[in-house]
């Protein structure tokens, strides 16, 4: 939530750039929610690409055997991809809110 709050705040002119042209609301709420959404899938995916080299190297060095079933690892994106659209609503509601001329006058 904090990284896209300091991206809402980064980026005020082109909101906006983008509301003052035409940008619905939810047309910003929309970008913002994709974005955290985006953003957190990717925080997934690398977390389990770890997890499952972390597991291929216990299975060679030691007769442990190991297994990352796809149910957990369907778990973790559903739950990773969940976190960041509920963490993004905050900041695309504040995002698609700003005025268009206050948001251009930002520096």
């Amino acid at each position: 939530m904090n990284i896209m709050l300091v991206s809402v705040t980064e980026r005020t002119k082109e909101i906006g750039i983008r509301k003052s042209i035409g940008a619905r609301r939810s047309d910003i709420l929309k970008q913002f929610l994709a974005e955290s959404t985006l953003l957190s899938l990717l925080g997934g995916s690398i977390g389990i690409t770890i997890a499952y080299a972390l597991a291929k190297l216990v299975a060679i060095l030691t007769p442990v055997p190991t297994v990352l079933p796809l149910f957990a690892v369907t778990a973790a994106l559903i739950v990773s991809a969940s976190v960041g659209l509920i963490s993004g609503v905050y900041p695309a509601w504040r995002a698609a809110g700003l005025d268009p001329i206050e948001a251009l006058r930002a520096e």
